[in-house]
C-alpha cells in the first residue's frame, strides 16, 4: 500500500468525515447559535471537521512530528512574542502547564503559595503534591486576591524557626473561575511579585483566561506576563482548540519541559490540529471579543429595561454575569430560548463569548422577551 502523507490524507478525508457525521442522530447547533454557556464557541464534530478543512485550504505547511516543527512551532513562537517571554512550549493540558511551572520554579524548595480557590489547588487532583512532592500552601479562602501583607506573613512563617521550610514558588490564577471570573487586583499583584523577586521566589501566572481578563481590565496579556517568570494560557477555553495549553517563560526553564512532558505522558505524535485552530482564532481575537462585550452590555441593558430580567456583575469580574427572572420560571425561559437557538447553561448566568456576534442584539433580546410570554 503506498504511503500517504498524513496532511494529504486528512484533507481528502475530511469532507467524507463531515458528511458521515451529519447523518448521525444528534442535534447539530445552527451556525447562528448563541450560547451563554462557556467562554468559547461550541462546535459539533462535523462543524469542527469543516473548520479544519477550511484552515487547511490555505495551503500552509502545518504538520509537526512529536510536537516539533509545523503549526506547533509557529504557535509557540507567536505566544512567546505576545507574552514577551524568551520561549514557549505546547502542552496537552493546563494541569501539566501549572504543575511543571511550579515544580521547576520551586526547585529544591518544596513549598508553593497559591490561592485556596485556584484551579491548581482545587481542581488538579493534588498532582503537584503527589507527583512532584510539593506542598501547596493556600491563601485567601473565598477570595480571588490576597494582599502583600498576607503573602509576606506566609513567607515569614514558612522561613522562620524552629524548622524553616522556605517558599520556592508562588502561583496566582487570574481570572479565578471558582470566583465567577473575578480578576486578581493588578496593583496588589505587582507588589506581591516584586516582593517575591526580592526573596528569590519563582512566580507563575495561571493565565488560562488572561486574554479575557485583558478585555475587561484594559491591562494587556503582556503587562500581566511581565510580572511573572512563567505564564500559562489555555488554547481551548476561548481560542476553541480541541485541547492544549501554552507555557511561556525563560529559555532555560522551558528547555527542561520536553523531557517532563514525555515522562508524564504528554509526548503526542502530533498536535497541529489544536495549534492551527488556536492560531486561527487568536488572529483578531481582541477586536472580535471587544465587540462581543459591547453586544453583551447592550443586551443586558435592553433586558433590564423590561423590568423582568436582572443581571449581577461580580466586583472586579470578567465575562460571567448572574441572571434572575421575575414572573416566569427560569426552566421555562431556558427551554423556550433553546428552541430559538439560544443556550443558557445549568447555572442562572450569562457568559459572554463570541457567539454574541452572530445575530443582531435586538433579535436576541426579542427572543428573551418572547420566552417570558
Amino acid at each position: 500500500m503506498p504511503f500517504i502523507p498524513r496532511r494529504s490524507f486528512l484533507a481528502s478525508a475530511l469532507p467524507g468525515l463531515a458528511m458521515a457525521q451529519s447523518t448521525l442522530p444528534q442535534s447539530n447547533p445552527p451556525r447562528d447559535l448563541v450560547s451563554f454557556s462557556g467562554d468559547g464557541i461550541p462546535f459539533q464534530p462535523a462543524q469542527y471537521a469543516k473548520l479544519l478543512q477550511e484552515i487547511l485550504a490555505k495551503g500552509d505547511s502545518v504538520t509537526d512530528r512529536y510536537l516539533e516543527g509545523g503549526a506547533v512551532e509557529k504557535l509557540q513562537d507567536v505566544f512567546a512574542k505576545l507574552l514577551d517571554k524568551e520561549a514557549a512550549i505546547f502542552l496537552p493540558t493546563g494541569t501539566m502547564a501549572n504543575h511543571f511551572a511550579v515544580r521547576l520554579l520551586a526547585g529544591d524548595k518544596r513549598r508553593v503559595l497559591v490561592q485556596q480557590e485556584s484551579h491548581l489547588y482545587r481542581d488538579e487532583n493534588d498532582c503537584a503534591e503527589m507527583l512532584s512532592g510539593l506542598n501547596l500552601v493556600p491563601l485567601a479562602p473565598g477570595r480571588s486576591t490576597f494582599t502583600l501583607p498576607e503573602f509576606s506573613r506566609a513567607v515569614a512563617d514558612s522561613s522562620g524557626p524552629p524548622y524553616p521550610m522556605p517558599i520556592g514558588a508562588l502561583s496566582i490564577e487570574s481570572p479565578v473561575r471558582r470566583q465567577r471570573g473575578e480578576v486578581f487586583d493588578f496593583e496588589e499583584m505587582g507588589k506581591i511579585t516584586a516582593f517575591a523577586r526580592e526573596k528569590a521566589i519563582g512566580t507563575h501566572l495561571d493565565g488560562a483566561r488572561v486574554f479575557l481578563a485583558s478585555a475587561y481590565t484594559g491591562i494587556s496579556p503582556t503587562q500581566y506576563a511581565a510580572l511573572f517568570d512563567t505564564v500559562y494560557v489555555s488554547l481551548y477555553k476561548y481560542f476553541n482548540a480541541p485541547f492544549g495549553a501554552v507555557l511561556a517563560g525563560p529559555k532555560d526553564l522551558i528547555a527542561k519541559i520536553p523531557v517532563l512532558r514525555r515522562q508524564f505522558g504528554g509526548g503526542l505524535l502530533h498536535a497541529w490540529e489544536p495549534a492551527v485552530v488556536a492560531t486561527h482564532f487568536l488572529d483578531g481575537f481582541e477586536g472580535r471579543y471587544g465587540r462581543a462585550i459591547r453586544n453583551g452590555n447592550q443586551l443586558m441593558s435592553l433586558l433590564e429595561n423590561t423590568g423582568r430580567f436582572q443581571f449581577e456583575k461580580v466586583k472586579s469580574g470578567s465575562n460571567i454575569f448572574g441572571m434572575s427572572v421575575t414572573g416566569a420560571k427560569l426552566e421555562t425561559v431556558r427551554e423556550r430560548l433553546r428552541v430559538a437557538g439560544i443556550v443558557i447553561g445549568a447555572a442562572p448566568q450569562l457568559q459572554i463569548n463570541e457567539t454574541l456576534n452572530r445575530r443582531p442584539i435586538e433579535e436576541i433580546a426579542a427572543a428573551f422577551r418572547k420566552a417570558l410570554a
